[in-house]
């Protein structure tokens, strides 16, 4: 018998692949050359884990939800605004590449530099992605508009939950901004800017609202999203310590992005700031000949890894992650859910925070 997560990971993409479909006939019939944004655009949204939909479904089933086709609309929705969120944090980041490929800003510059244009490529790039991840979120409120318009009246209050979380998730992806430009000096008093930016930019979206907005669809009390709400900020800080770890030490092949590439991004994550605090001089010294500086060699990001691991950085986040675990899951459990349900949202848990990519 099929699992209902693969059932659901499919009928989310083919709701993804709907929306696309109704954003990008119009535009390109118009534009033609927009398909030189959706193009990249496309490539992100169909690409990941669709761990936030399914967490979201499965919050869904384990409150008896259903509105199932609701459900699933909402799902693509916030796999759009994480689609979103991955291109615009690509030119913020200056990364290089995304899942595999060539991140949406290089893809939009080469192909600026190919054809010879004006001005700069570099600049092109940047702002062609900046305007795909827009098309992203508009995408986004399209399913979120589907969503809503299936739910009736408990649609306007649905919307404006959803909106609560992309208001958060922006402010917390300023406060990301700030923290990395502070004075590298300053990092080690920088820890409760760090736990800010894990609780607003991602915890939020990545656990936190998708639990509670399947609730939601599910026509769940305000106790109970209180109650899905505090679990799913506990299992996002694990969701963003994992990724920090993945970030430091995870395998290119699997992760899709060079080893050590926060170093070279300057990002201010737990990890770092574990190490500046509690390393030596030597760390320390490491840490400032790296962070943030794109032409650091291979070697140089090794060493500062290197020099991470050695003050047990990673062991560090290894224990908080499996007490955020825990307590997610003895939140859940202290809760009148469907048992299937529980034991597929017991089952994305697991995937959370054991993954490898």
């Amino acid at each position: 018998m099929t699992s209902p997560l693969v059932l659901w990971r499919d009928r989310t993409d083919h709701e993804i692949a709907s929306v696309l479909a109704a954003l990008s006939g119009p535009v390109t019939e118009t534009v033609p050359a927009a398909t030189e944004m959706l193009t990249p655009l496309k490539r992100y949204a169909n690409g990941g884990k669709r761990l936030r939909a399914l967490l979201l479904l499965a919050s869904h089933r384990a409150h008896r939800g259903v509105e199932e086709e609701a459900a699933v609309s909402l799902a693509a929705a916030l796999e759009f605004f994480q689609t979103a969120a991955l291109i615009h944090d690509d030119v913020l980041d200056g990364s290089d590449t995304r899942r595999g490929g060539p991140a949406a800003h290089r893809a939009i510059a080469h192909l600026h530099a190919e054809r010879g244009w004006d001005g700069s490529s570099d600049e092109f790039g940047a702002a062609g992605a900046v305007l795909a991840g827009d098309l992203a979120l508009m995408a986004c409120q399209r399913a979120v508009g589907r969503a809503c318009a299936r739910l009736g009246a408990r649609g306007e209050q649905l919307a404006a939950f959803f909106s609560d979380m992309t208001d958060l998730v922006t402010a917390g992806q300023y406060a990301d901004m700030r923290a990395a430009a502070q004075p590298l000096s300053s990092l080690g008093d920088q820890g409760d800017d760090i736990e800010t930016v894990m609780r607003a930019k991602t915890a939020s979206y990545s656990a936190e609202y998708p639990l509670a907005l399947g609730a939601a669809v599910a026509g769940a009390d305000p106790a109970s999203m209180g109650a899905l709400q505090a679990a799913g900020r506990d299992l996002g800080i694990a969701f963003q310590l994992r990724d920090d770890i993945l970030g430091l030490v995870g395998t290119p092949a699997t992760t899709g992005k060079p080893a050590g590439d926060d170093i070279r991004e300057g990002k201010r994550t737990a990890l770092v700031w574990h190490a500046w605090r509690h390393g030596g001089d030597a760390t320390r010294t490491a840490l400032a000949s790296t962070m943030g500086r794109r032409e650091a060699t291979d070697t140089e990001v090794a060493a500062a890894v290197d020099a991470v691991v050695a003050t047990g950085a990673l062991d560090a986040a290894e224990r908080r992650i499996e007490s955020l675990t825990s307590s997610a899951r003895g939140a859940l459990a202290a809760r009148d859910l469907d048992p299937q349900g529980t034991r597929l949202l017991d089952d994305l848990i697991t995937t959370v925070v054991d993954r490898v990519a």
